[in-house]
C-alpha cells in the first residue's frame, strides 16, 4: 500500500510583510509547529522593506530551527515597492508544487497546512500539480491571539471572491501559467482579484473550506490610525480605475463600486468634504472617547467611502493623462 507521505506534495507557504515585526513573528511561530511533515514544506518571507528590525526577528528564527529535519524558512528583503512584487518574488522562488499564501498578519493553528492540502485532494487521490482548486480558508478576526479558537466563527469569515491572497492555496503552475501578479497594482489592493480573473480563464474552480483557518488579530480604532486610514482608501479607489481599465466588465464595475448611484450617495452624507475637514478629527475623537460606538461606526464608513471615491476619481484622472 502507498504511503500517506509519499501523497503529500511539498509545499511553499508564501507570505509578504512590510513593518510588521511582532505579529509576523507569531506567523511564523504558528508556522514552524505544524502537524504537516516539517521535510515536505518551506516558509518564504519576502520583506518589502522593512525597517522596523523584521530582519533580524526572522534571521533569530531561522537560526534557532536550523536542526536536521526543521521546516525551512527563506527570508529576502527588497526595497518598498508593493505586494503584488513581493509575492511574484516568493512564488518564483518556491520549490513547492503547491502555494499557500499567506498574509504576515495572520496566525494559524498546527493543522494549517495539513488542511490546505487535504483540502486540495479529490476523494483518496494525490494532490497533482495540474491539479485545478483554488482552496480558500477562513480569515477569522479576534481580539485574542494567544486563544484565537475562543473566537466564533462567522460567514464573513470566508472570502466569497475568486481568488483572494490572504489565506489561500493554489498549484503554483496556474500562478506562474496565468502571469503571476500583475505589478501595475504599486499600491493597496485589487491585486488578487484581478489575478483570480485571469485563473478564472485557464478553468480553476474555487472550494471554500473550514479547516485551514487563519486568525487576524481585530485592531481597536484610535484616532492616530485616521491617516494611515484615510492613505489606503485613497490608494485602494486608485487601485480600481487600474482593476477596471484592465478587465472593463460589469461584474467588475460593481464589485468595485465604480457607478454613480454610489458616488451620488455618498456625496449626499459627505457634503461640503466634511471627512476632510480640520473639525472632523476633534468630533471622531470625541466620539471615541465618550463611547459613541454605533455613531462613531457610521461616520468612519462615510469617512472610508469618501476617500475612497477620491482615490477612484485621483485614478481616473491620471489614466485619462496618460
Amino acid at each position: 500500500m502507498e504511503k500517506i507521505e509519499e501523497k503529500l506534495p511539498f509545499v511553499s507557504v508564501v507570505i509578504p510583510t512590510y513593518n510588521r515585526k511582532k505579529i509576523l513573528e507569531k506567523c511564523l511561530s504558528s508556522l514552524l509547529a505544524q502537524t504537516y511533515p516539517n521535510d515536505r514544506y518551506e516558509i518564504i518571507v519576502i520583506d518589502d522593506g522593512s525597517k522596523d528590525g523584521t530582519d533580524e526577528m526572522v534571521l533569530r528564527l531561522i537560526k534557532g530551527h536550523k536542526s536536521v529535519g526543521e521546516p525551512i524558512i527563506i527570508y529576502e528583503w527588497q526595497e518598498h515597492t508593493s505586494a503584488a512584487a513581493a509575492r511574484n518574488r516568493g512564488i518564483l522562488e518556491a520549490s513547492g508544487d503547491l502555494v499557500i499564501l499567506l498574509d504576515s498578519d495572520i496566525v494559524t493553528l498546527p493543522d494549517f497546512i495539513e488542511s490546505h492540502v487535504f483540502a486540495q485532494f479529490d476523494s483518496g487521490s494525490k494532490f497533482s500539480p495540474d491539479n485545478k482548486r483554488i482552496v480558500h480558508g477562513r480569515v477569522i478576526y479576534t481580539e485574542d491571539l494567544d486563544n484565537p479558537t475562543s473566537t466564533k466563527k462567522k460567514l464573513s469569515d470566508m472570502s466569497m471572491a475568486f481568488f483572494a491572497s490572504g489565506n489561500v492555496s493554489i498549484a503554483r503552475r496556474w500562478l506562474i501559467k496565468a502571469g503571476l501578479f500583475d505589478e501595475d497594482f504599486t499600491e493597496y489592493g485589487w491585486e488578487d482579484l484581478e489575478l483570480g480573473q485571469r485563473l478564472k480563464k485557464l478553468g480553476l474552480r474555487v472550494v471554500r473550506s473550514d479547516k485551514p483557518a487563519g486568525y487576524h488579530l481585530k485592531h481597536e480604532f484610535s484616532i492616530d490610525k485616521l491617516p494611515n486610514i484615510r492613505k489606503r482608501e485613497i490608494e485602494r479607489g486608485r487601485m480600481a480605475v487600474i482593476y477596471y481599465m484592465k478587465h472593463p466588465t460589469i461584474s467588475v464595475r460593481m464589485s468595485t463600486t465604480m457607478i454613480w448611484p454610489f458616488y451620488l450617495l455618498v456625496g449626499i452624507f459627505t457634503l461640503f468634504g466634511w471627512p476632510d475637514r480640520p473639525g472632523t478629527v476633534k468630533l471622531i475623537d470625541y466620539l471615541d472617547k465618550q463611547g459613541f460606538k454605533t455613531l462613531l461606526g457610521v461616520l468612519l464608513q462615510l469617512m472610508i467611502y469618501y476617500w475612497y471615491i477620491q482615490g477612484i476619481k485621483e485614478g481616473t484622472d491620471k489614466y485619462y493623462k496618460a
